[in-house]
This record gives structure tokens, C-alpha cells and sequence, in this order.
């Protein structure tokens, strides 16, 4: 489907799909992406639910978080925000990669407003990771931002984002979006810093929501031992779903499976 059009409430520049007079579905990008990102969603799950798609602070023409380092609660708290300026309430939250550590730090501090979680190609963020592993692979995302560029980046990281033989048509989309469209190198430079000081198998651990966790079975950037599987392991109410022949955007891979699986999720929510 062509993008729904670009809007902006509380700083945030967001997309929209589906009746305002239905559940809120909210969808949270990844590292390198924005809205954009979910051109296959808005669509099939705008039928049922009002959809809602924020580019991050720092992302396109939303603006940065105040912090150098912001945690991931700056972020839960900037989504709540959002959500007030839009009159969502409450929502169900549909991720992909560092997307997963708002969407966990949201229904932590603001429990009432997350009806459910689907994850898709999640990132644990610093589980297993020591104070100085976790301070060097920031340091090193935040010295190639500034090295290459984010679009030498996007290039570069196109193949191993996805399956071996994913479509042309997908690879060159994870390379090109739309253009002018993607984070500043600010707003990318902090969600780095995010990414690495935070615990999602933690923080998922206290939550009370039902989660359900997709992974693509060859993503190779959060592979699914380290990432998926424990944090649908330490939940207190999760299903793990494995996509064969897919990577780390299940949702851009696997459209048609993936929206299956979010739509047959939230209708038993």
C-alpha cells in the first residue's frame, strides 16, 4: 500500500491507518529505521485496529530527547506523551529489534496502558553483556555513525539484516526507505547509548501482559538464542514463534506471516 501520510503531535512525526474509533495498535521501529518501516502492516492491520507508527525522538522530524544518554524510561515516557497528544489511552505495542526495550520500558512504568506485546526480531539489549563490553559496543556503533554514515551503514548492513535470498525488492528497501526519512545521526547516537544500558530479559520478567515473541530463525544481528528465546524464557505470559528462511525483519520478510500471527495475537487478547 502507498504510506499513509506523515503527521506530527508532541514533536513526534508519526503515520496513522485504520479507524480512530478502534484499539490502538502502536508500532515501534527499529534502530535504524522509522514509521516507514511498517509499509506492509498499515494495511491488514489498519482493518481491524487504529494503527499508530512513531519515528523516535531523533528519528526523521521528531525531536531528540534532552539527554546525551537517554534511558530506556526517557524513551516510555516521550511514548506516553505521544500517545496522550494522539488520544490513545491504552494500545497493544508491535516492535521490531531496539523497538522491544521501549515497548518493555512503556508497560513497566505505565502498566495500565500496554494491553499486550508482540515482539518481533527483539533485542535483549545488555543481557549478558559485562560494564565494558556493554561500553565498547556502544562506542563503536557511535564512531562508525560518525566514521561512515548512516546511509554507507545502511548499505553495508542491508545483507545481514535479512534472510539469505530475501528478495531484491526488500534489500533494496532496508537500503533506500524514504529518502530523507531515516534517524539523524543525534538521534541514532542515543539510541545506541539506550540499547546497550538496558536489560530487556529484566525488564520483561516484571511485566504481566501477554507477549508474543516472533523471530526470524536466521537473524544473525539478534539471534534468537541470546534474544528471542530468553526473553520469551523469562516472561510470565509469552508464546515464542520461530519464521523459517527469515532474518531480523520478520516484518519486511514475512509480511503476510508475520501480520497473521500480530492479528490472530491481538484477537485473543
Amino acid at each position: 500500500m502507498n504510506l499513509p501520510t506523515v503527521r506530527k503531535a508532541a514533536g513526534i512525526a508519526y503515520r496513522e491507518s485504520g479507524s480512530s474509533a478502534s484499539p490502538a495498535v502502536v508500532l515501534l521501529h527499529g534502530i535504524g529505521s522509522t514509521s516507514a518501516g511498517w509499509r506492509d502492516q498499515y494495511g491488514p492491520l489498519g482493518e481491524r485496529y487504529r494503527v499508530l507508527a512513531w519515528s523516535a525522538p531523533g528519528y526523521h522530524d521528531s525531536a531528540p530527547l534532552a539527554p546525551e544518554s537517554p534511558s530506556a524510561q526517557d524513551y516510555a515516557r516521550a511514548l506516553a506523551a505521544w500517545l496522550d497528544a494522539v488520544g490513545a489511552r491504552e494500545a497493544h505495542l508491535v516492535t521490531n529489534s531496539w523497538g522491544t526495550l521501549v515497548a518493555l520500558a512503556f508497560a513497566s512504568a505505565f502498566p495500565g496502558r500496554a494491553r499486550s506485546l508482540a515482539l518481533g526480531g527483539p533485542t535483549a539489549g545488555s543481557h549478558g553483556l559485562s560494564e565494558a563490553q556493554r561500553a565498547k559496543l556502544a562506542a563503536d556503533r557511535i564512531a562508525r555513525v560518525h566514521g561512515v554514515g548512516l546511509q554507507a551503514m545502511r548499505e553495508q548492513d542491508a545483507p545481514r539484516l535479512v534472510a539469505p535470498g530475501a528478495p531484491a525488492h526488500v534489500v533494496q528497501w532496508v537500503i533506500h526507505a524514504v529518502p530523507g526519512e531515516g534517524p539523524t545521526a543525534e538521534g541514532y547516537c542515543q539510541a545506541a547509548r539506550m540499547l546497550y544500558s538496558v536489560d530487556g530479559v529484566a525488564l520483561v520478567g516484571g511485566l504481566d501482559q501477554r507477549i508474543l515473541v516472533v523471530s526470524g530463525a536466521q537473524d544473525v544481528v539478534t539471534p534468537p538464542e541470546r534474544n528471542a528465546r530468553p526473553l520469551a524464557a523469562a516472561a510470565r505470559n509469552a508464546q515464542f514463534v520461530s519464521i523459517d528462511a527469515c532474518g531480523h525483519l520478520p516484518h519486511l520478510e514475512k509480511p503476510e506471516r508475520f501480520n497473521a500471527l500480530v492479528l490472530d495475537f491481538l484477537g485473543a487478547s
